[in-house]
C-alpha cells in the first residue's frame, strides 16, 4: 500500500492503560501496524507501570491521577531513559487532555465511578467513546446518552456481553427486537448454598473460573452484581424489548450474548473467552480487521450447558430490579456507589460474602430517587450513599 492510499491513524486515549482492559487494548492497537496510535496514556497511581509502557508505546503524554510520588521525579527517570512524552498529574489533567489533544476516540477502562467524568468529557467534546466503564451507564446513563446525541459522538460497548449484543443486532430496527439474553458464567461460587457461601473468603471469591480480571469486577462476577449492571447497561445502550433483557447461566463462556427477533429468529455471538475481540470491534468501529484469535473448535468443545440463575442465593438481579424499573433516575448511582463500598468492605475483611446483598438492598431501599439531571447531582448522590453504607458495618 502506497503512502498515499494509507488510512490517517487514528488517534487514541487509553485511560486506565495499565489494567486488564488497558493492556489488552494496546495488544490491538499494535496488531493494528499503526492505524490505531496511542497518543494519550493514563492510570489511576501505577507509575512504574506506566512508564514501562510509555517507553515502549511512545505516547504524547501521560497522566497519573494520583501519582505515589513528584510527578517531577517521574518525568526526569522517564526522560533519562530516552522517554519523549510529558507526563502530568491529577483528575483534571486528564480531563484537560481529552479536550485538547484532537483524539480520534477514547477508550474508558477506568474501573468504578471513578470513570464517569472522563466519559462524559469524551462524548461533550464529540470524541468517540469505547465504553469499558459499565458504571458510566449504570450511573448516568441519560446524562451520556445526552452528551453523544448533542456532540454526535458514538458509545461503542467493550464488554464481550454488549458488543455481542451489537453485532447480533446489526442493523435491524429496534422494534424487530423480541428480547436480549446474556450470558453469565455464574462465577466461582455456581451452585453453592447461602450456608455455604457464609464463610467464603475474597481469596476464593477472586478467582473466576473463565475470565482474568481486577479485584472490583471480580467480586462482581461472585455475586452476579456485574451481570445486574450490565442489564442495566444493556437497557441503556439497546432499549428495552417487549420480551425484556434476561440472563442466563453458561459455565463454558463461549456464548456471550442473543438476540431474539419477533420473526422467530434468535442471533447468537459464540467465542472463546478473549477481551480482544471485543476491544478490537470497538476500537475499530464494527470494522472487522484481522487479529490474533483462538478460532472455535466445535468439536472440540462438544457441548454448551445452560442454568437458570439461582436468585434465592444470588439476589444481585431481584435486588436491582427497583433500578431497572426506573431508568434515568438516581437509583443508578446508588447502587454502584453501595455496590464499591460493599465489594471494599468484603475485600478488608468488615464484613462477610452475604453481607455485601444486604448492604446494596438496603442503600436501594433508603433511597427516594429523583430524575437524572447533571453531574453534579450524580457526584453528591454517590458520596451521601457511600458514607451511609461506610456507617452500616463497623
Amino acid at each position: 500500500m502506497s503512502a498515499e492510499s494509507r488510512p490517517t491513524p487514528r488517534r487514541i486515549a487509553l485511560l486506565g492503560s495499565t489494567g486488564s482492559i488497558g493492556t489488552q487494548a494496546l495488544e490491538v492497537m499494535q496488531e493494528s501496524h499503526g492505524s490505531l496510535v496511542p497518543v494519550l496514556l493514563s492510570v489511576g497511581s501505577n507509575s512504574e507501570a506506566l512508564v514501562e509502557q510509555a517507553l515502549l508505546q511512545r505516547p504524547e503524554r501521560c497522566i497519573i491521577v494520583e501519582p505515589d510520588t513528584s510527578i517531577d521525579e517521574i518525568q526526569r527517570s522517564y526522560h533519562a531513559r530516552g522517554g519523549t512524552a510529558d507526563f502530568f498529574a491529577g483528575h483534571h489533567q486528564q480531563l484537560d487532555s481529552i479536550a485538547d489533544m484532537s483524539l480520534d476516540m477514547v477508550i474508558n477502562g477506568i474501573t468504578g465511578a471513578a470513570g464517569l467524568q472522563a466519559s462524559l468529557a469524551t462524548l461533550e467534546a464529540g470524541i468517540d467513546l469505547a465504553l469499558a466503564n459499565k458504571e458510566s451507564l449504570v450511573t448516568a446513563g441519560a446524562l451520556l446518552k445526552r452528551a453523544a446525541q448533542h456532540s454526535g459522538a458514538t458509545i461503542y460497548p467493550v464488554d464481550s456481553e454488549h458488543g455481542a449484543v451489537q453485532q447480533c443486532l446489526a442493523d435491524s430496527a429496534a422494534q424487530t427486537v423480541h428480547r436480549i439474553v446474556l450470558t453469565a458464567s455464574g462465577g466461582p461460587f455456581r451452585g453453592m448454598t447461602r450456608q455455604q457461601l457464609e464463610t467464603v473468603t475474597p481469596e476464593q471469591a477472586l478467582r473466576h473460573p473463565t475470565w482474568q480480571m481486577g479485584d472490583r469486577i471480580s467480586i462482581d462476577s461472585a455475586t452476579l452484581f456485574n451481570k445486574l449492571l450490565e442489564v442495566i447497561e444493556a437497557q441503556e445502550l439497546f432499549g428495552q424489548p417487549v420480551g425484556g433483557i434476561d440472563v442466563v447461566v453458561h459455565p463454558q463462556s463461549i456464548i456471550h450474548a442473543l438476540v431474539e427477533f419477533h420473526d422467530g429468529s434468535t442471533m447468537a455471538h459464540l467465542g472463546y473467552p478473549d477481551m480482544r475481540v471485543p476491544i478490537r470491534h470497538a476500537l475499530h468501529r464494527g470494522e472487522r480487521p484481522p487479529g490474533e484469535f483462538r478460532p472455535l473448535d466445535l468439536l472440540d468443545l462438544q457441548e454448551l450447558t445452560f442454568e437458570a440463575v439461582d436468585h434465592q442465593t444470588f439476589r444481585s438481579l431481584e435486588i436491582g430490579k427497583p433500578v431497572l424499573d426506573h431508568p434515568g433516575t438516581t437509583l443508578g448511582a446508588v447502587l454502584n456507589a453501595a455496590d464499591e463500598e460493599a465489594v471494599a468492605a468484603f475485600l478488608s475483611g468488615s464484613v462477610g460474602f452475604l453481607q455485601i446483598f444486604d448492604l446494596v438492598e438496603r442503600a436501594i431501599q433508603e433511597h427516594q430517587h429523583q430524575p437524572l439531571e447533571n453531574l453534579e447531582q450524580v457526584l453528591e448522590i454517590d458520596q451521601v450513599t457511600r458514607d451511609q453504607v461506610r456507617s452500616w458495618y463497623p
